[in-house]
């Protein structure tokens, strides 16, 4: 008992020294020691970091209208000219065309020594980004190594959905960080904690008849909540991950619903049902579904004559795929004309996919939408439905058991295997006769990649040769792309490029257009030996070669995404004439990952005292490793990389 009283002792000094922090700061006055303060001792290698910042919300009546007010205030050590980045600053302003979102009361100044050099009006710009968004952006004037720079604003929202949280992580460390909100009790927002830090302060208290509007006679207690972190490491994205918001440390607020003052309720989180409902109704979707028949007799004839359920869907995928180009737009839930993009052959997310699904219906083939959000765009919320989450639409289909997901606006996925950017891991099946459902948007094709490489050095040290590259999946598609539009002539010179003595002889393609097979590329090769050179160093892996570590930091709290379990595959065959010997080789090695992750295992064999074979596999068996995999992985790639490094030796007799 007397442990467990420490602890709440402990956690309310915390909070009320932070609170006075947030209380009690005073614009305009920075420390002697802020000044002084040469680098940040929990992490030294940063350019600069935020010593203090705040938020602070209210509701308020402005004009008679309800505001919701935001006071920020922010202050920065800046150690050097790499944290002058640091220094500019931009405001995002959401607007429609009955309102729009302020900034107002923006001070600031940059502190060096004694010298204070305020921000002037005319160094603040205003923007139109989007119809929907205005941008507020300025740079802090006279920044030199040293400075410390401090700014405070409000921003004024009528929108009652725009209570918008608080980030507490960003890409610089931070020593302590605040977020203050006192929300009339008639606003109901769900709340989500993001991340993987935990809050130093959590706490809320209820203030009596808080706020009143004027007309009415009730009133409504508030609830204050304070939130604060500190010693905040900075966010460092890598390699091999999604979205950096699904990750990054921050509060979010979602309006659920809205009490008015006369005891009308009026309900912001819908349920997924109303949103089935909606959906079959709305134009832009739902509407576009209707017009099923307009498919029918636009399909090639012989599409009819197929018996295969299969062969006919994947005949009407291509058709459907090789008719349209996407104009890059993503756009699901407005501008969808379907009658229009299939006059014009162009088309966004939306009407390529719809039209797909459309024709496979017009076919007879069961085809379902789904509701994706993209690697790029965030993990969608599953508590309740968040539509504003989604971003793409893919199709589904399933067909002797197996289920497929279709997307028909990139002209390299073959059927069934999804664009990267949408292995995202959810969907939302939107069953226009039943009722929706989640789905896990799993790739069914692995990725794979294969070198298979057969050399001779003949007895004047020439090297000669065949390199025949296979690519599978998702490898497949990213060759493809690499070399559309390219010439064999470019080919050839962009080979040889990574290496100093090597040239190209002949350069064949197989498969290029034929996206169910692998990509096939077979390179003849010559190392004319110029120098007379007795010895040779042979790296066996080419193209192939893993150079540095993808994975640097010392721990990772966030997953590992590669999207697709992948291989990589090598096989090496190498002939010397009698007057050479082989004097080293790569030892063999074998290392796995746990839990089947993965698996290394590169062997050298000796044939004759004339051929030498080298074999190597590289195996990443899943799509995501979670944190507690991160050391294995890193490892795993280290060792990778030690012996790809070592070359095989040959020496003249």
């Amino acid at each position: 008992m007397k442990k467990i009283a420490t602890l709440i002792i402990t956690l309310l000094l915390i909070s009320t020294t932070i609170a006075q922090n947030f209380d009690n700061y005073k614009f305009g006055i920075v420390s002697k020691e802020e000044l002084d303060l040469k680098k940040y001792d929990k992490d030294t290698l940063a350019n600069a970091v935020v010593l203090f910042e705040m938020g602070a919300t209210t509701f308020d009546l402005k004009n008679d209208k309800i505001i919701i007010s935001t006071k920020f205030y922010k202050k920065i050590k800046l150690f050097n000219s790499n944290g002058f980045e640091h220094g500019t600053f931009s405001i995002k302003l959401y607007k429609t065309n009955n309102a729009r979102e302020e900034v107002i009361d923006i001070k600031a100044i940059t502190h060096n020594g004694f010298t204070k050099t305020y921000l002037n009006k005319s160094q603040i710009f205003k923007d139109k980004l989007t119809e929907n968004v205005n941008e507020v952006k300025f740079t802090m004037p006279n920044l030199k190594d040293g400075s410390v720079i401090e700014l405070e604003y409000t921003v004024d929202s009528p929108f009652k959905f725009n209570l918008t949280g608080w980030k507490f992580q960003s890409s610089i460390p931070k020593v302590y960080s605040i977020y203050k909100a006192s929300i009339p009790g008639n606003y109901y927002y769900n709340r989500i904690l993001n991340g993987y830090l935990k809050l130093d302060v959590n706490s809320s208290d209820i203030k009596k008849d808080c706020f009143r509007v004027p007309g009415y006679v009730n009133t409504a207690n508030c609830e204050n909540v304070t939130y604060a972190i500190k010693d905040i490491p900075a966010f460092t994205p890598e390699d091999y991950m999604t979205n950096e918001e699904n990750f990054i440390s921050k509060i979010k607020f979602e309006l659920a619903d809205f009490i008015w003052f006369d005891g009308r309720k009026q309900k912001y989180t819908t349920t997924w049902e109303a949103v089935d409902r909606e959906f079959k109704t709305d134009k832009n979707i739902g509407g576009q579904f209707k017009k099923t028949n307009f498919f029918k007799d636009k399909l090639p004839p012989e599409i009819d004559t197929i018996t295969s359920e299969l062969d006919k869907a994947k005949a009407i995928y291509s058709y459907i795929q090789s008719y349209y180009t996407w104009n890059k737009k993503y756009n699901i839930f407005k501008d969808i004309d379907i009658k229009e993009s299939y006059k014009t052959k162009i088309g966004n997310v939306g009407e390529i996919n719809i039209s797909l699904i459309n024709s496979l219906k017009a076919a007879n083939i069961n085809c379902d939408l789904v509701l994706i959000s993209t690697r790029e765009n965030g993990f969608p919320t599953k508590l309740h439905p968040v539509i504003s989450d989604f971003n793409y639409i893919i199709a589904k289909t399933t067909i002797n058991n197996t289920t497929y997901f279709l997307d028909a606006t990139d002209k390299f996925t073959p059927f069934g295997t999804l664009p990267f950017r949408c292995l995202n891991k959810d969907g939302r099946v939107m069953d226009f006769e039943n009722d929706s459902y989640w789905t896990d948007i799993i790739p069914i094709e692995n990725s794979k990649s294969q070198l298979n490489v057969d050399l001779k050095l003949d007895e004047n040290g020439t090297i000669t040769g065949k390199i025949k590259k296979l690519s599978f999946g998702y490898d497949a598609i990213s060759e493809r792309k690499k070399i559309e539009n390219r010439s064999i002539e470019y080919l050839m010179s962009d080979f040889e490029k990574d290496f100093n003595k090597l040239e190209v002889t002949d350069y064949k393609i197989e498969n290029k257009d034929n996206l169910n097979e692998p990509l096939i590329q077979i390179i003849d090769i010559v190392i004319e030996n110029k120098t007379n050179a007795t010895t040779h160093l042979i790296n066996p892996y080419f193209t192939e070669q893993f150079k540095q570590n993808p994975f640097k930091q010392n721990k990772r709290l966030y997953p590992v995404n590669f999207g697709h379990p992948k291989k990589y595959v090598v096989n090496f065959m190498l002939e010397i004439p009698e007057n050479y010997k082989i004097e080293s080789f790569p030892n063999n090695v074998a290392i796995s990952l746990p839990e089947n992750g993965g698996k290394f295992i590169h062997t050298t064999k000796k044939f004759s005292n004339s051929k030498l074979g080298l074999f190597s596999t590289i195996t990443i068996n899943k799509a995501v490793y979670y944190n507690s995999d991160y050391e294995f992985l890193q490892e795993y790639f280290k060792q990778i990389i030690i012996t790809q490094k070592q070359p095989i030796s040959i020496k003249i007799i």
